[in-house]
């Protein structure tokens, strides 16, 4: 039974969580009381999330994927060792986060009267970096 991590995040709108990981490709569930994860066995843990990406749509022997609301109201990642190993791990988080940021961005735009013309993806000296680019109506 892997153990599962909890990984601290900068993502606190429910709304743009479930945006990215669709995105991403995921049809994760959602639950204002929170749902329990379960391990790759089918087996109930004790582990309880807001969010969560179900390990069918993961890897044959991956677990549940939980994102939990804290106190703050951010969410904290429930990811376990096993799926960390696999590619769940500080590169994913970093891609949901991003993609988080970019809905995040486009609909604050919107509602600002931006006009979205594309996005772009640029080679930087410290790696790969979105730009997101706007015009004024």
């Amino acid at each position: 039974m892997s153990k599962f991590e909890e990984l601290r995040t900068v993502l606190a709108d429910e709304r743009f969580l479930v945006e990215a990981l669709r995105e991403l490709g995921y049809s994760p569930e959602v639950s204002n009381e929170g749902m329990s994860l379960y391990g790759y066995l089918g087996d109930e843990r004790p582990e309880k999330a807001h969010i969560v990406i179900r390990r069918r749509q993961l890897d044959s022997a991956s677990n549940d994927i939980g994102f939990a609301r804290d106190e703050g109201g951010v969410y904290r990642a429930l990811i376990s060792e096993y799926d960390r190993g696999i590619g769940f791990n500080d590169a994913w988080l970093g891609r949901v986060a991003q993609t988080y940021k970019e809905r995040q961005t486009m609909t604050v735009a919107k509602s600002k009267g931006y006009r979205f013309l594309g996005r772009q993806v640029v080679e930087t000296p410290a790696g790969k970096k979105v730009q997101l680019r706007f015009a004024v109506r």
